[in-house]
């Protein structure tokens, strides 16, 4: 388990500098230092972009202990998925480096067993087969329990809308095959029924309908709102793909795929609660940790939050795991965030750049340089960035940071390497504004240009 502390006169110093918001730097590099700081805030005050938002940017330099610049650090924004940051600072303290993936108790010939929000279980996003293995192996009677979920399927402040989006898939106590169906399509829509696989999972193929196209259709895969049957209408493409499609839960939905997968029955318990006293460990966290961070994975954030709760107070809900977190991990930055959900998809969260750049040097200190840095995103290079803030041709990566995107909304919060040497934190924000997200990165990417060459 990763569990360094920060060392108390560390902690004090940086919380009472940022704090303070003043830069504070050798005298011989004074005058530097304000020629470069003129120079970045004229980036945003005659840049017609950021006059469309609301930004926040703050840069630390831990070297120095200095905050280098400071455009209102202390006000709060939506972080969208820079949420991620705090649900990952949260995991590392609470959870084991290898996550309990299911809980069970054996009575007489009967195995009684229930989740324990573990996103890996047939997520073909990883390749952890224990918790599978062990159940198939079991030759005792199989009886799934959810009754120690306590929380919604979607979270606080989730658009309705979201129902079919692959970056919204419910939130449950027993994720399999990542809490989605795969369909094997063509274009946008076609479900290839002639195709071996045209369903992952095989058993959707019982909910699917088939429609007949009118050329009119924007959606040519369309999900019932509450329900899991799916209507698809064919036309006539040689390009395909896989098309994801979260399904509704509901518990014997979770007894019949596993029921399927498993090749045996598995029955529904609805008797009086059963006190679970065995284990079992299965999922090795690094992965899933990397997965959340570098494409901003939004059901692992989510599970992760509710596996907190569960290993906490036996029973999953995100608010009290949240609570937790705030209460014992996190009571120490400058401003306390507004935190809902794991993942970042609500605009209910707030959080301000000062807190943010603080995170990252908690975060920094308990894992240290590389683990913290094979965590992230790398601009130019891999992950939600992998496109955007290039290093010139021929030097390495200077940016490692958490993206954050919602509609109106952009973040970027990492670690800037300059051409000088120096690892400085950094912490943007952008809220409010009608000009495209792509126009504000554009805009985020010249000033960390400048610093990397400047600074």
């Amino acid at each position: 388990m990763y569990r360094k502390y920060i060392a108390l006169s560390i902690l004090v110093a940086l919380s009472a500098l940022l704090f303070s918001c003043k830069t504070s730097l050798p005298e011989p590099d004074r005058t530097e230092n304000v020629r470069h700081q003129t120079e970045l805030e004229q980036l945003f005050t005659e840049s017609n972009v950021f006059s469309e938002s609301l930004t926040g940017f703050v840069l630390y330099d831990p070297d120095t202990d200095s905050v280098l610049h400071n455009r209102d650090g202390n006000r709060y924004f939506t972080p969208a998925s820079n949420t991620k940051i705090l649900t990952l600072y949260a995991s590392l303290n609470a959870l084991p480096d290898t996550l309990p993936s299911l809980k069970y108790e054996v009575r007489n010939d009967t195995l009684y067993f229930h989740g324990t929000g573990d996103p890996a279980f047939l997520n073909p996003n990883f390749d952890f087969t224990g918790a599978y293995d062990f159940l198939s192996g079991r030759d005792e009677v199989l009886v799934y329990d959810d009754s120690r979920y306590d929380d919604d399927h979607f979270g606080s402040g989730w658009s309705w809308n979201w129902y079919p989006a692959s970056y919204a898939p419910e939130k449950s106590p027993f994720p399999i095959y990542g809490n989605m169906m795969r369909l094997q399509a063509r274009q946008v829509a076609l479900i290839m029924l002639d195709e071996d696989e045209p369903v992952k999972p095989a058993y959707f193929e019982r909910f699917i309908k088939k429609g007949e196209w009118n050329g009119d259709q924007s959606e040519l895969v369309t999900r019932n709102f509450r329900d899991n049957q799916i209507l698809y209408v064919p036309k006539s493409d040689t390009a395909r793909q896989e098309r994801n499609i979260p399904f509704v839960y509901n518990t014997g939905l979770i007894a019949n795929l596993l029921a399927d997968t498993l090749g045996r029955d598995v029955g529904i318990y609805s008797g009086q609660e059963i006190e679970y006293s065995n284990v079992h460990y299965a999922t090795q966290a690094r992965p899933l940790y990397e997965r959340m961070m570098v494409v901003s994975d939004n059901m692992i954030a989510e599970q992760l939050m509710l596996m907190i709760s569960e290993q906490e107070f036996g029973v999953m809900n995100t608010t009290r795991a949240i609570n937790f977190a705030q209460e014992n991990y996190l009571e120490d930055l400058p401003d306390r965030p507004r935190w809902v959900d794991g993942s970042g998809l609500t605009r209910y969260n707030l959080i301000t750049p000062m807190s943010t750049v603080v995170l990252l040097e908690k975060l920094y200190t308990m894992l240290g340089h590389e683990e913290t840095l094979a965590l992230m995103p790398i601009g130019g290079v891999r992950g939600t960035i992998s496109g955007r803030y290039r290093a010139p041709e021929g030097q390495p990566p200077f940016v490692y940071a958490k993206t954050g995107t919602l509609s109106n909304n952009t973040s970027l919060s990492g670690y800037l390497f300059t051409d000088s040497g120096r690892r400085l934190t950094f912490s943007f924000h952008n809220n409010n504004f009608v000009v495209s997200n792509n126009v504000i990165r554009n805009e985020m990417d010249r000033v960390l240009q400048y610093i990397r060459q400047n600074y």
